[in-house]
């Protein structure tokens, strides 16, 4: 996360009920923040966005480009009482104000990249001054403040006075991250700019640390030392600032190729280049909102669950242990609580609709399947979408967000058959012979059927010797011989399934009966006896053909979030529990421990699953996934990927082995997390 602002924001009219005679109380007491009735007071307010430049291994800090925080509209929200949650909303203003670079914090020790790129605060603003009325506060009651950043868009966020609690506030969902057509999932940054919200911080460092201790806050407190009774003390230079922290709500995606960048098969020594204008991608199983029917939107705060703060896998680095709380406290040191620390995970809108057994379909989710019109985002290019999570044992193909890639791999049609999938067949000379062979056994058999057909008839009695006989071919016929053709026949593309179907046709010819042409009846009754092993048979389903229109072959890679620096997992696919019904539940080990390899080794990631791997999948807001594509080492899917059936049971850390990809993915907060894939 970067830091957005810091601006002041003085506050007058502060008014407060009299105290009768009869219920005389300490007025320090009474009026904990030490307000006088009648009076103005004047608080100063400053928003920022963390960046906590150590913190994960996988992370780096960048500003981004100017859109990305760009701030056109804001609105400060201000509560009362004992905690933020029970705190009720008392008065909104609109912030207006001008931003200015910052550059100082970018520089070594406030970062330890020390670099201009990878700085804390990206803007601030210039100091302004806003009256507020006087909220009524009770003796242990606080002021509390949150701030949205570009609510010109349709976040239609809702706060009745004296009524409104925090934690509705927090949970309302809202529909719009600040993206062109939010109804799509994903997209460009549209001309509101992206809208960003109070983030969700923890009062204790984790990383090499427990932070069970920690209370999670979202609201700042407006404490003593940042109120004032005249304008002119809040405008003065070195007036205090309360810092609230604020994030945004999209998270952004990019999607780049390797310098060297092809495709090496099975028995190929060379990679193959493939051009950057050859290679499209797209967003698949995407959260939207907007005003389209079934979106679901995202939670006005990023939702953090305290008993998270504890989790940690045991085969993670020692710094990177307990991966739900940074170890770093945030640049400026005016936030109350101080120091403070940046959460890193949170529950989306669909999270608790994901963990039943056996698998719910996140059913809030775009593009299951993706059509070929959608892959229009080329290399080097990114994209904005909504925060997509779900809880450890639902991290599977149909629930995580993915991102899919349409690359030109070969320079006209192509096919291949099933068992062969990494095999070019150039034309339907090479398809034909490859079905004929795997058609040899299902042949012979016909054979063998015809003959047992044909000999049974043979040494049936004659016909003159016993009258009942059944005998169809002629009493002096003792040999039968015969040729069996083999037709191979292309059918109609299913461009659905880019399955090219093919039809085989086994038909006798040559005939011989007794070394001679046989007669029309001897013949037919020949023919008869065939029937039933000649004519059009189907493919069998191990020699099914694929077609590929173009040269054009569809890939599909899940984007981590934690990954395998928080959150390793190195088992081979059998490690996994059957996990078909609810006697058997988890996609992995129940108690977060396995044994695998040759010789076995026992690996013990944590004390349970969720201690290991939550959050190893998914998208969170706030963060940019950079996903670099290295290399492709299997031929693709012929049509985009469907997920939302069978295939979407599949858990993300098993891929099927006929379509893969390798890819590194780096997250920028910006965080930045980093992702090579290889296909």
């Amino acid at each position: 996360m970067k830091k957005l602002s810091l601006f002041a924001l003085a506050a007058a009219g502060l008014f407060l009920g009299a105290c009768s005679n009869d219920d005389a109380v300490n007025p320090e007491e009474q009026n904990p923040l030490g307000l006088i009735e009648g009076e103005s007071s004047w608080i100063t307010v400053g928003i920022s966005m963390p960046g906590d430049a150590i913190t994960r291994a996988n992370e780096d800090l960048t500003d981004g480009i100017p859109a990305e925080y760009a701030v056109q509209s804001g609105t400060l929200y201000l509560f009362k009482g004992a905690t933020e949650d029970a705190a009720t909303f008392f008065a909104s203003y609109p912030i207006t104000t001008e931003w200015n670079n910052e550059t100082a914090d970018n520089n070594a020790p406030n970062n330890s990249l020390g670099t201009e790129a990878a700085g804390e605060i990206t803007a601030s603003s210039t100091k302004i001054v806003q009256e507020i009325e006087n909220p009524s506060l009770g003796v242990s009651d606080k002021l509390w403040a949150y701030v949205i950043l570009n609510d010109g868009n349709e976040t239609a966020i809702t706060a009745t006075k004296n009524s409104t609690t925090g934690l509705a506030f927090k949970t309302q969902q809202l529909k719009a991250i600040g993206i062109a057509d939010e109804t799509l999932g994903f997209g460009a940054i549209g001309s509101k700019g992206l809208v960003m919200t109070s983030v969700p911080i923890a009062t204790v460092a984790g990383g090499d640390a427990d932070p069970a201790a920690a209370e999670i806050l979202t609201f700042a407190e407006i404490n003593k030392d940042a109120i004032y009774k005249t304008e002119a003390e809040a405008r003065a230079d070195g007036a205090q600032m309360t810092c609230i922290y604020v994030e945004r709500a999209a998270v952004k995606v990019e999607v780049k190729l390797d310098a060297n960048f092809g495709i090496q098969l099975d028995g190929e020594t060379a990679v193959t280049t493939i051009a950057k204008n050859d290679v499209k991608w797209a967003l698949g199983n995407v959260n939207y909102g907007g005003s389209a029917t079934g979106a679901q939107g995202y939670y006005n705060t990023r939702q953090f669950d305290s008993e998270w703060l504890s989790l940690n896998n045991l085969e993670a680095a020692d710094y990177l242990r307990y991966r739900m709380v940074g170890r770093t406290k945030f640049f400026n040191a005016n936030h109350t609580p101080n120091p403070a620390y940046r959460t890193y995970f949170a529950k989306d809108v669909n999270y608790t609709g994901t963990g039943t057994i056996p698998y719910n379909a996140n059913t809030g989710l775009l593009n299951a399947e993706l059509t070929d019109a959608q892959y229009t985002l080329a290399p080097d290019a990114y994209t904005y979408t909504y925060e997509n999570t779900f809880d450890e044992n639902s991290q599977i193909f149909r629930n995580t967000t993915y991102v899919g890639v349409k690359a030109k791999i070969a320079a006209n049609d192509f096919f291949t058959i099933q068992g062969q999938p990494n095999t070019k067949l150039a034309d339907n000379a090479a398809i034909k012979a490859v079905v004929k062979t795997r058609l040899r056994d299902v042949i012979n058999t016909a054979r063998t059927n015809i003959n047992e057909k044909i000999n049974e008839d043979l040494g049936k009695a004659k016909k003159a010797d016993d009258a009942t006989s059944t005998r169809t071919i002629s009493d002096d016929i003792t040999k039968v011989s015969y040729d069996l053709d083999i037709t191979v026949n292309e059918g109609t593309f299913d461009a659905n399934t880019g399955e090219l179907p093919y039809t085989v046709t086994l038909a006798m010819s040559n005939v011989k009966a007794n070394d001679a042409t046989p007669s029309a009846d001897d013949a037919a009754a020949i023919a008869a006896l065939a029937a039933s092993y000649v004519g059009t048979i189907a493919n069998p389903e191990n020699s099914k053909v694929y077609k590929y229109q173009g040269g054009i072959a569809y890939y599909s890679t899940r984007i981590a979030h934690f990954g395998d620096v928080e959150t390793p997992w190195g088992a081979p696919s059998e490690a996994y529990n059957v996990y078909q019904d609810a006697t058997d539940p988890c996609i992995y080990p129940t108690n977060g421990q396995q044994t695998y390899g040759s010789p076995a080794v026992a690996h013990n990631f944590g004390a349970t699953h969720k201690d290991a791997w939550l959050g190893r999948w998914g998208i969170v807001r706030n963060n940019w996934y950079v996903l670099t594509l290295k290399k492709i080492e299997g031929i693709g899917s012929p049509v985009p990927e469907d997920f939302s059936g069978e295939a979407g049971n599949t858990p993300d850390d098993n891929p099927p082995t006929s379509y893969f990809i390798s890819a590194e993915i780096h997250i920028l907060p910006w965080v930045k997390r980093f992702q090579e894939v290889t296909f």
